[in-house]
């Protein structure tokens, strides 16, 4: 037996990209380490970039998982036997080369070598 996927790769403005569905066995369906490097593989334009995770939940809302406890809790709010993954982009933000101070989210300073 297999769980089925149904993956959506969104854009910046969380648009749908790309719609793309697999089976994973069931027997890896709980590995956070499996359902990444599968959805990698099966979205080409994935294999060298970073991404993030997300399901939908029952309030609708995106969660991000990245373990396998997550990845459960994501299976619990599957719909028609199907889990809805949704991967967004880590987005490489270009280096600093100014003179101008950088503050860290946090207000803390960030000082650049």
């Amino acid at each position: 037996m297999s769980v089925t996927v149904k993956a959506y790769l969104l854009g910046k403005d969380e648009s749908v990209k790309e719609i793309r569905r697999f089976a994973v066995d069931q027997d890896v369906s709980c590995s956070f380490e499996y359902l990444s490097k599968k959805t990698a593989s099966v979205f080409s334009n994935l294999k060298s970039s970073s991404f993030s995770l997300f399901y939908r939940d029952e309030d609708g809302d995106l969660v991000a998982f990245s373990s396998d406890d997550e990845l459960m809790m994501g299976l619990g709010c599957m719909k028609d036997a199907t889990f809805r993954l949704f991967i967004k982009g880590l987005s490489v933000h270009a280096v600093h080369t100014s003179n101008t101070p950088v503050t860290h989210p946090y207000n803390i300073p960030v000082t650049h070598l």
